[in-house]
């Protein structure tokens, strides 16, 4: 049953590459679940709403490093712009967009602690 959550939730984590990506198949419009990692658990919870869509990745225990994301856009929609965030500290990003995934390139390592955050504004057109 662990599988099909997994594939639900288009839920795909690397430890040593410090990634992490998410691609929902249920409501993707407005979706929240639970991941684990090597080092923590925590959960995404993604919204979509006009020309943006805003992911967020909470830590509830332990912690999660990161380098790269993954997310996938709805249908048709290209990526115009994005802004990356870690609490309220912005986070240089690079974005490439290949059909509906969008792979985002963090400036720098980011290790989120238990209570932390780490939010992607993806602006659409």
């Amino acid at each position: 049953s662990y599988g099909v959550f997994i594939a639900a939730c288009g839920f795909e984590y690397h430890g040593p590459k410090q990634h992490i990506g998410f691609a929902p198949k249920l409501t993707p419009e407005n979706f929240k679940a639970a991941f684990t990692a090597a080092e923590g658990w925590g959960s995404l919870s993604q919204s979509r709403n006009g020309n943006a869509q805003t992911n967020r990745i909470e830590v509830k225990w332990g912690r999660l490093r990161l380098k790269t994301l993954a997310f996938e856009l709805p249908p048709g929609v290209t990526l115009k712009a994005t802004t990356v965030s870690v609490g309220s500290q912005r986070i240089g990003a690079k974005a490439v967009q290949s059909g509906q995934r969008v792979e985002l390139t963090l400036a720098r390592e980011v290790t989120l602690p238990a209570q932390g955050s780490l939010t992607a504004k993806l602006s659409l057109s």
